[in-house]
């Protein structure tokens, strides 16, 4: 259940026509999560919020730093709220440039197409609003003794593969045709087949992102946002082994023929 939680410093800044709200603090204990939401019905109105860990709980105490991203309007001062000695308070934050160090952090962390879309593309006004976005699954792969248990040794971990597209199109069809197009092209089928191998997991799917998301930068362009590929895991259910069948042989006397 999230609630109001606490901040040591807060700050807030402009980045590629997007409002960056800053914050940092420390939890009690490890496993929370920590984010900025926007009050809908206050503009330019920000909360901070926490979810506590469920079941088991390390109490160590773990400093954080949190970054949220929100549409800017160009206001020069917004509000934030959050807990200042087990008390909401609002919290008004000047809003400021981006420093050199703070652009080529955040842009250090983002895809290539997602870069290219805020640099050329995020302030220009004449853009279709609409959009579509795409998902599938490409495949999975089971990598064996990596979900072992003390009962199941060689149990194995099964990893699969989803690839998400988002674009300026009004039909999701035309995404899938540049996405088919693009394993058309060089390597993209050549990375996704050797990341879902075995021995080819441990290089992990990011070879297979850059190589698609490449390919789709030169067929889309400027319509291109961003291209997503995640991975959901979890260990093979262990079979329960079958219970034996005992065939009891009755000692009773045969019953008499029917007269």
């Amino acid at each position: 259940m999230s609630k109001l939680g606490q901040l040591d410093r807060i700050d807030a800044f402009e980045f590629a026509h997007h409002l960056c709200l800053q914050g940092s603090g420390t939890n009690p204990s490890l496993g929370w999560t920590n984010w900025f939401s926007a009050i809908e019905s206050m503009p330019n109105t920000y909360e901070f919020l926490q979810e506590p860990p469920v079941g088991t709980v390390l109490p160590v105490a773990m400093p954080f730093q949190i970054t949220g991203a929100f549409a800017s309007n160009g206001v020069k001062e917004v509000v934030v709220r959050h807990l200042v000695k087990g008390k909401p308070i609002d919290v008004r934050v000047a809003v400021r440039p981006i420093s050199r160090l703070e652009e080529e952090a955040i842009t250090s962390l983002m895809p290539s197409s997602v870069r290219a879309y805020l640099r050329y593309k995020a302030a220009d006004r004449t853009l279709p609003r609409d959009g579509a976005s795409f998902s599938m699954r490409l495949g999975s792969v089971d990598i064996p003794f990596a979900g072992s248990t003390w009962n199941d040794p060689p149990r194995a971990l099964r990893h699969v593969l989803h690839l998400g597209v988002d674009a300026l199109w009004s039909s999701v069809a035309e995404i899938e045709r540049a996405i088919l197009d693009a394993f058309r092209r060089g390597m993209v089928a050549a990375h996704l087949e050797t990341v879902l191998t075995p021995t080819g997991w441990p290089y992990g799917p990011q070879p297979f992102h850059d190589a698609i998301e490449a390919c789709l930068q030169a067929i889309l362009r400027e319509r291109l946002v961003s291209v997503r590929v995640t991975t959901t895991s979890h260990c093979l259910e262990v079979e329960p082994p079958l219970a034996p069948v005992h065939y009891l042989r009755s000692m009773s006397p045969p019953l008499p023929a029917p007269v």
